[in-house]
């Protein structure tokens, strides 16, 4: 249920993004003739208006294609006081960088109603060893544990907390276990045989979620004031954040995180896909942890706009650049009576443009690869 939670999750964070490029766009008066989600084969379209919408059949983020991009592609000439060439410098920054702006938005939201109805975990208080849900068909259930139970030991070992009881059943897989289970004012002792982990192949599963310490939800002021300053706040996540990708995509970084492809555990520190990314938003729903939930599409957001304006084509930030580029080489021009506009021409950028592409292909299917072999839901363990 999680993954699919999450997978919708990401359709909408798409989906605004474009509408972020979408709409100012036409706020502009640009003609916008295509707004699609996805790439490659076109799966469903219709028109709408002077705009065809649809959906293709990669799920890898979507475009909004405006007439005129540059003077050097085609364009009908009716359209041409409508083009994305033909406007302002200052309107064509605006709608470049409105998509990753509305990841910032998105981000500021998620964070703000985390803490304003979820809220803060006590400090320093682990999970406890108490059972909160049981899943269906997995061994906690056929041994007939409840919510509500509490595992005080494994084979005659104390498990105070819940880091104690993973600790204590990761490691045996198809074993069978004696759980020592206090229920009420009684206490008494259940055999169960561990299944493998569904998500990380080779660790014990006994199927519950654990109890966890109670959050304190800070209410609308607080929240608002959390989001913007202090430990949790939006700036401070975004620094966290932006610093731990950087130094995952420095030389440094990607030459250790390639070094661990064949060991045994899995860094922390590496690269994640979104399917990886949904194996531990799966992992924390199944423990309940609805905050670190919205703080990893929190983050995601962050990452995602931040990547996406780096002065790079064909990278939304690219074509921010080029805006730059020309507006200062245009303020030149006038400034010594030169007639005309310069404009970037796009070709010139497609090498670096296949450059790009090829880099964040190569470390995107290396992260789906790691986290198929290695499920990046160990990570939260």
């Amino acid at each position: 249920m999680f993954v699919a939670i999450f997978v919708v999750a990401l359709a909408l964070i798409i989906l605004i993004h474009e509408l972020g490029h979408f709409v100012t766009a036409r706020m502009c008066g640009m003609k916008a003739e295509k707004f699609f989600i996805g790439f490659g084969p076109t799966l469903w379209s219709t028109q709408r208006g002077e705009t065809e919408v649809g959906v293709k059949w990669l799920p890898l983020g979507g475009f909004v294609k405006i007439a005129g991009m540059s003077p050097y592609e085609e364009y009908h000439e009716a359209d041409r006081d409508r083009t994305y060439f033909a406007q302002p410098g200052w309107q064509r920054a605006i709608v470049i960088s409105a998509g990753s702006i509305t990841h910032f938005v998105m981000a500021a939201v998620l964070l703000f109603a985390a803490l304003a109805f979820i809220g803060l975990p006590p400090e320093d208080e682990p999970a406890r060893n108490e059972i909160a849900r049981v899943v269906e068909g997995e061994p906690a259930e056929q041994a007939g544990l409840e919510a509500g139970d509490e595992i005080v030991a494994v084979d005659g070992e104390a498990t105070p907390d819940f880091a104690a009881l993973a600790a204590a059943i990761e490691p045996r897989p198809g074993e069978q276990v004696r759980l020592t289970v206090e229920r009420g004012d009684g206490t008494r002792q259940v055999t169960v045989t561990l299944e493998e982990h569904p998500e990380d192949p080779g660790n014990g599963y006994l199927g519950f979620a654990p109890a966890r310490p109670a959050h304190q939800p800070l209410g609308l002021a607080d929240a608002a004031v959390a989001t913007v300053s202090g430990d949790t706040s939006l700036p401070r996540i975004t620094v966290v954040s932006v610093s731990a990708v950087a130094q995952a995509l420095s030389p440094e970084g990607l030459a250790e995180w390639f070094g661990t492809f064949d060991e045994g555990e899995r860094s922390d520190e590496g690269l994640i896909s979104p399917v990886g990314a949904g194996q531990i938003v799966a992992a924390l729903g199944d423990r309940g942890a609805f905050f670190s939930i919205l703080l990893i599409l929190v983050e995601f957001n962050i990452i995602i706009g931040v990547l996406n304006m780096l002065p790079l084509p064909p990278l939304d930030g690219g074509h921010f650049a080029v805006v730059l580029v020309e507006g200062a080489v245009n303020t030149l021009r006038r400034a010594r009576g030169v007639a005309g506009q310069y404009f970037v021409d796009p070709s010139r950028l497609t090498p670096l443009a296949l450059l790009v592409i090829l880099f964040f292909g190569t470390v995107f299917l290396s992260a789906l690869y790691l986290d198929l072999v290695k499920p990046a839901s160990q990570l939260v363990n």
